[in-house]
């Protein structure tokens, strides 16, 4: 059975097609990253080389970031041209599920409670 989130077309084949991209140094500094945000590629012009180390490694942050937030921004573009919907039936039983977490809290919290409660009758004073 072919899930509809792992397609090519689906969300994650939509998110992980997306690209991003960013320069520094005037160009000479290169960065693309995938939708995942993995580097793709880095690319540096030989003239950079003669940046002293510090330099250039700024310049590779800067591209990063760059790159980083074009990809952001295609990824949020995405998003509200093409929302990711749940698959149906799966919002009502998630909503159960939390439901459920919530009551065994609850249990968990009152449980607790009644054994602070006796443990002050007993004259042990829990710390809280």
């Amino acid at each position: 059975m072919t899930d509809q989130y792992d397609r090519s077309e689906g969300p994650l084949g939509r998110f992980a097609a997306a690209r991003g991209s960013g320069d520094a140094a005037g160009g000479l500094v290169h960065v693309e990253l995938d939708g995942t945000g993995d580097l793709s590629a880095l690319d540096l012009d030989p003239r950079v080389m003669r940046l002293p180390s510090e330099d250039l490694a700024a310049a590779i942050r800067e591209a990063f970031g760059a790159a980083r937030a074009a990809l952001q921004a295609a990824l949020q573009e995405q998003l509200a041209a093409q929302p990711v919907t749940l698959p149906q039936g799966l919002g009502p039983l998630l909503n159960d599920l939390g439901f459920g977490a919530q009551r065994r809290l609850d249990d968990l919290a009152a449980a607790a409670q009644q054994i602070a409660d006796r443990l002050d009758r007993m004259g042990g004073a829990a710390p809280r």
